[in-house]
């Protein structure tokens, strides 16, 4: 990916000039105590041990935050649900209320008119009787009466005949009433069972509301416990985070005397492209021997862009963000991780981090790119000690 060789030599040399400079201006004397030394990253061992913990105990929690953030959702909408069930239940009770209401009026003025109707019968019954009495009584003597006052028989068969009809009329005005009684009554009757239906809904309906009622106070419940239950989870993530930027504190209070003694940070060495582990040029000599490749060449399908982490810890000793295309090492980092050691992080698209801030091994500090010198995306990258540069896969352990 690189071919130029005049230019990466040149770049070299400035490469070699900035580690030199990392190196007198970190002050190391390279003079290290092998037992402090390993206390050192003993202590270092133990405190990264208990951050990986305390993040997976925060990846934990986290979880669990989530996880009741998305069942309280549930209930918020379970609630929600029952509290417009509720509410269209009330609606259709109010609804039926009123219906019975118009019922009641109803019902109310069937009965006053069957009460008039019966005072109607009653009346005209007993004028009957009373005519019917009068004509019993009187006997021989209407009928004699009858023939007296007729002027002639057509008059007295008149007569008679008039007299027939009114007492068929009283029959039949009673027959009358009695019939538009019991209408009354029958209209009554089904207003009544329609009364009692309606009742019966609104049972059924008062029973239901009370019911979802009951239902909304549980869900309640659920709430307010579950909102506890996550208020003890977000207590317990800010712990782990003030117990974290604790352990953070004291790895930078070491990695610090680690700088000021000059001692490299120990520890393994991480790989600094995750998910990408082909290299496509190879640390040595190459081109038939013209050219010596000073670092590796990581690179793979879909890489531009990929998170570009620190091979181990340390500290930002430089970062260049200024570049001509198709020259040198394009966007680039150097991480210095103590007693002569340091890295190179060339052709990023992107840069993370600021120089002089402190790095945990595996955090991202750069994105992979194609900056300066380079045909194609992939990340070099380099392993020096007191300025000469390594076999990375020595250290990365890739054969």
């Amino acid at each position: 990916m690189e071919v130029n060789m005049n230019l990466f030599k040149k770049w070299t040399a400035v490469f070699l000039a900035v580690c030199a400079i990392v190196l007198t201006s970190s002050g190391f004397d390279m003079i290290a105590n092998a037992a402090t030394n390993a206390e050192y990253e003993a202590q270092l061992k133990d405190l990264n041990a208990q951050l990986e913990q305390i993040s997976k105990e925060q990846a934990e929690i986290q979880n669990k935050i989530n996880s009741t953030k998305n069942e309280k959702e549930k209930k918020l909408a379970e609630k929600k649900y029952l509290e417009t069930q509720i509410s269209n239940t009330q609606k259709k009770v109010d609804l039926t209320t009123q219906k019975i209401a118009l019922l009641e009026k109803d019902i109310s003025a069937k009965t006053a008119d069957i009460e008039a109707k019966q005072n109607d019968i009653d009346t005209n019954y007993e004028i009957f009787k009373k005519r019917l009495r009068a004509a019993y009584m009187s006997g021989d003597a209407n009928s004699l009466a009858l023939v007296l006052d007729a002027d002639n028989l057509g008059d007295f068969l008149t007569k008679t005949e008039v007299v027939t009809r009114i007492a068929e009329f009283d029959r039949k005005l009673i027959n009358s009433l009695v019939n538009d009684k019991k209408q009354l009554e029958d209209d009554k009757a089904i207003l009544d069972a329609n009364k009692k239906d309606l009742e019966g809904t609104k049972k059924e309906l008062d029973s239901l509301k009370s019911q979802l009622n009951t239902q909304v106070t549980a869900v309640k419940q659920q709430i307010q416990d579950i909102s506890a239950l996550e208020q003890e989870f977000l207590n317990d993530k800010a712990a782990l985070q003030k117990k974290a930027k604790e352990m953070e504190a004291e790895i930078e209070s070491i990695y610090s005397k680690l700088r000021s003694e000059g001692k490299f940070v120990g520890g393994t060495w991480g790989w600094p492209v995750p998910g990408y582990t082909n290299i496509t040029s190879r640390y040595g000599w190459r081109f038939n021997n013209t050219d010596f490749h000073t670092g590796v060449d990581i690179s793979g399908a879909n890489i531009y862009g990929a998170n570009i982490v620190a091979s181990n810890a340390g500290r930002v000793a430089f970062v260049n963000e200024t570049y001509k295309q198709g020259v040198g090492y394009g966007k680039y980092v150097i991480l210095d991780h103590g007693g002569g050691y340091s890295t190179l992080y060339a052709h990023t698209s992107e840069i993370l981090v600021k120089e002089g801030q402190v790095v945990k091994k595996g955090e991202i500090i750069a994105k992979v790119g194609s900056t300066g010198w380079s045909t194609g995306p992939h990340l070099h990258f380099e392993i020096r000690i007191d300025g000469k540069h390594q076999n990375p896969q020595s250290y990365l352990g890739y054969k």
